[in-house]
């Protein structure tokens, strides 16, 4: 297997060390001062909202950098070419974000836009995936319940058929934006079925009737994830995502996907927290070499999580079932980076437990990453059934 870029794609990894080197590093001090709503990537609903003066001009830095990035070619590497984008291999994403992972500024290259959206059809196109594209609308993503916690398979939501509709009745927990997206990507079974049979996701407008944004959820992370609640919401079958019944296969994909970013995040937020503990290490050399295996120990880990972040991706580039690496990325790279930040806490002291010190929101931003997208419980579940699928009994590691 070959992990290697093509030439197209080494060409844009290295604009985007450029374009991170002359316009993201310079804005470092800028943003160590920005407020709580630019913590994390997913920053762009929220922020927009507010009429906050400060937010506004840190906007402003972002609008500027996204004309930048529009200019050199840089924006929507990941969307299809049929939609305008670049149709980037996920192995070329994951090399562009650890380049934009050397910088703490929170500026991601193009709109969010989920991976299953692109299962849209028909109008479904012009009305939800478009507009996520262009930025002008985003969504949310409805899947975790108060009594299913990190298990899909025992959602309780409910979609009965009811002639052109599906009438669908349940609580989702936790969802991102909820309050501010467009709309919800919100996943509902069927009457009778169990398991992962007659799970279908649906694309609801948030300001639908049935529809209920119940609390905001503040948490360390800086995130307001909401509980949301359908109450008869009736939505037109023309807004089904796929297929009926097949909302399982989408779910999995949308986290397989996301996983590969996940890892490859952490590792740039670890690296960036493992520079800064060797800088304090620096000024003192009784420290230093106190500290300095522990130091190489890290590094050796980061490059075992690099290495395995991109051999999943280039998995899923071949067409490949790629869910035990990607499982493996998101429980080693998340619990890594959490034992990286509370080492690094260690070693700068109490100064550190400052809100506004860069290593208290790197705690912020990797304590939650255990749980969110799949627990670490559930990641060690489903790589200990992947190893028996394959026929490895755990004695015989």
């Amino acid at each position: 297997m070959d992990f290697r870029l093509s030439p197209e794609e080494e060409t844009l990894r290295r604009q985007v060390e450029q374009f991170v080197r002359e316009e993201l590093i310079p804005l470092e001090p800028v943003f160590e001062g920005a407020p709580d709503i630019f913590e994390g990537s997913r920053w762009k609903s929220r922020a927009k909202l507010s009429r906050d003066p400060e937010v506004q001009r840190y906007i402003a830095v972002m609008e500027g950098l996204k004309r930048k990035a529009e200019a050199g070619d840089l924006w929507h590497l990941d969307v299809p070419k049929a939609y305008g984008g670049r149709e980037v291999s996920n192995v070329a994403m994951i090399a562009v974000t650890e380049e934009l992972e050397k910088a703490s500024v929170p500026f991601e290259l193009g709109n969010h836009v989920s991976n299953i959206l692109y299962a849209c059809k028909g109008e479904q196109v012009e009305r939800f995936l478009l507009p996520c594209i262009r930025g002008e609308k985003t969504a949310c993503f409805g899947l975790t319940e108060p009594g299913a916690g990190s298990d899909p398979s025992m959602m309780a939501a409910t979609a009965a058929p009811d002639g052109d509709y599906f009438a669908i009745n349940g609580t989702k927990m936790f969802p991102t934006f909820g309050d501010v997206a467009g709309f919800v990507q919100v996943f509902a079974r069927l009457p009778g079925t169990k398991g992962r049979e007659g799970v279908t996701c649906f694309l609801v407008d948030t300001g639908h009737p049935g529809y209920r944004v119940v609390r905001s959820i503040g948490t360390i992370a800086g995130s307001e994830p909401c509980e949301l609640v359908f109450d008869n919401c009736r939505v037109p079958k023309n807004q089904v995502l796929g297929e009926v019944g097949k909302g399982w296969e989408l779910n999995q994909a949308w986290l397989g996907a996301r996983r590969f970013q996940v890892g490859i995040r952490c590792h740039g937020t670890a690296q960036r927290v493992l520079r800064r503990v060797g800088a304090l290490l620096r000024l003192d050399p009784r420290e230093h070499e106190k500290f300095s295996a522990s130091l190489g120990h890290f590094r050796g880990e980061m490059e075992a999580l690099r290495s395995i972040t991109y051999h999943g991706s280039w998995k899923a580039d071949q067409g490949m079932d790629a869910r035990f690496e990607a499982a493996c990325v998101k429980l080693f790279g998340t619990e890594l980076l959490h034992r990286v930040v509370d080492f690094a806490l260690e070693v700068a002291g109490p100064g550190a437990l400052r809100k506004e010190h860069a290593i208290a929101r790197a705690f912020r931003y990797a304590r939650p990453r255990r749980i969110v997208e799949g627990a670490s419980e559930i990641q060690r579940h489903m790589i200990q059934r992947a190893l028996f699928r394959e026929g490895i009994a755990c004695m015989e590691l």
